[in-house]
């Protein structure tokens, strides 16, 4: 296996040839007498092998790529050591057919392949959407209608709950213990990093089995219990949330917990958006009585847009033509509920804070105006760090790259060679980098800057600020490219789509 690390490319090519060879060697056994085993047993052995080396080329390849982005190397040289040592992706394809002849045959493969299906395509594969649309089906036809998978999840995490409770709270008194003892906070520090995180139950099974009670008609008497456990749980399975809510739509008029739903059907959309998300927060946005539901779906319907707007193959006149519609759903919502308790909150000081509909709308607003790809900034404000308020338009004349970033977020850390490199670059009358910190605390981010050097000019908002919110930063690092007459020209998380876009701008008209 290390040998397969250290040549990462030479070794797929071998693993991958050999597991072909296994494949045709089945093939070859199905036709012997006295093998202990039936042709279709054979046949979904040789796959779920298939299945395994594909399982663990995609480890190693992710280990390789993290060892070398965790490396001081410069960025010219990581990207080598990424072309010659890592190489490509390991191709999931042969892995994902293999899969579906599993599931087809129903053997005792059939459920981890189904699984398998649902976990790994995403990104990968070009066919992922509907690969893991048969993955939850299947899971749901082979699991069935069965309640007690459901209750077995729901006693599972509650005793999962109580376990990380009690873990949390034995590792705060030993922290406690240890700076009253040392008679210094700063001991508390060591400790913490002992703290491991023990991950919660997995629901996937228990919502493959909520969805075949949907499935198997109004009439089951969990109906209504299995509809509610998938929008609250169905994550995964982003057809069945949407079956789940339909379901409630139709079938539960006095369902309370719509704003919620509305969230986590936002949040489970594939990326890059879909008709049938879009559709059904559409339709709760003028139909739902309820002005607070019908004020949130068009939050979230407004903000699906807006993603489809950030999208860079998107042409420029279907991009402003998105960014329209978005403004016409979101300007207004909040009439008439301005006052009421928006769904979705903020963490400010380390408490969830909530914000009004009114807040949600305006942030929202300037947003879809000043932040999409293709929008003119506003002139944004904010602190240095040390303290002095700082302008966007400060900046004006030049090409900027806004670097969104945390000293917690590892990427962004692991750029920070290749952010030194491209900061020395370019002349400063032409092009800065600001880099924008959500770090609780500003001491922690000068602290980190004692060790990294960023030469670049830093704001800090922190978390929760209104900047932050209106930009609607949903991952770090976000890189946001603005040209010299203030136009957003790309934003994404991807650096090196970014420095290309610098660098066309830079070579562009000046």
């Amino acid at each position: 296996m290390g040998n397969c690390i250290a040549a990462m490319g030479r070794c797929a090519v071998f693993r991958v040839l050999g597991t072909l060879l296994l494949v045709f060697a089945a093939g070859c056994e199905m036709a012997k007498d006295g093998d202990g085993l039936t042709p279709d047993a054979n046949a979904d052995e040789a796959n779920w092998k298939l299945i395994e080396a594909y399982t663990e080329l995609d480890t190693a390849w992710h280990q390789r790529d993290a060892e070398i982005n965790r490396s001081d190397a410069s960025g010219d040289e990581k990207d080598r050591r990424r072309k010659e040592e890592r190489g490509e992706h390991p191709d999931i394809v042969l892995a994902v057919v293999a899969a579906k002849s599993i599931i087809d045959g129903e053997g005792d493969r059939a459920v981890e392949a189904a699984r398998f299906l649902v976990e790994h395509p995403t990104g990968l594969s070009p066919t992922a959407e509907s690969d893991i649309a048969f993955g939850n089906a299947a899971l749901a036809r082979l699991i069935g209608p069965d309640w007690s998978v459901v209750e077995a999840y729901h006693d599972a995490m509650q005793a999962w709950q109580d376990d990380d409770a009690a873990r949390r709270e034995a590792f705060r008194e030993r922290a406690e213990n240890s700076a009253s003892q040392e008679g210094d906070a700063q001991a508390i520090a060591p400790t913490a990093a002992a703290f491991v995180f023990v991950s919660p139950p997995d629901a996937l099974e228990a919502t493959a089995a909520a969805q075949a009670i949907l499935d198997a008609g109004p009439d089951h008497e969990k109906s209504r219990d299995a509809a509610e456990f998938l929008v609250e749980h169905g994550m995964r399975n982003p057809q069945a949330l949407i079956g789940a809510a339909r379901w409630l739509t139709a079938n539960a008029a006095d369902f309370a917990g719509w704003p919620d739903v509305l969230m986590r059907l936002a949040s489970a959309a594939p990326v890059g958006g879909s008709r049938v998300f879009d559709d059904f927060l559409t339709e709760v946005a003028s139909e739902a009585d309820d002005p607070v539901v019908r004020a949130t779906a068009r939050y979230f319907a407004a903000n699906a847009l807006a993603a489809g707007v950030n999208n860079p193959s998107t042409n420029a006149a279907d991009r402003e033509a998105s960014r329209q519609h978005a403004l016409a759903m979101a300007m207004g919502m909040s009439a008439g509920v301005e006052g009421e308790e928006f769904v979705k909150k903020v963490s400010v000081g380390g408490e969830q804070v909530a914000r009004t509909m009114a807040q949600a709308e305006a942030a929202l607003v300037h947003g879809l105006r000043h932040t999409l790809l293709g929008s003119t900034v506003a002139d944004e404000r904010a602190q240095r760090l040390d303290g002095t308020e700082d302008n966007l338009s400060a900046y004006a004349g030049r090409i900027v790259l806004m670097d969104f970033w945390a000293t917690w977020c590892g990427p962004c850390i692991a750029a920070l060679p290749k952010m030194r490199d491209l900061s020395g670059a370019h002349p400063e009358e032409r092009f800065e980098i600001l880099g924008i910190s959500v770090d609780a605390e500003l001491e922690t981010v000068t602290d980190f800057m004692e060790d990294e050097p960023m030469p670049w000019a830093h704001w800090h908002i922190g978390v929760g600020s209104d900047l932050g919110l209106s930009w609607n930063i949903t991952g770090y690092p976000t890189y946001v490219v603005v040209d010299a007459g203030g136009v957003i020209r790309s934003r994404g998380h991807d650096l090196d789509a970014a420095i290309k876009v610098i660098e066309e701008t830079l070579d562009g008209p000046s």
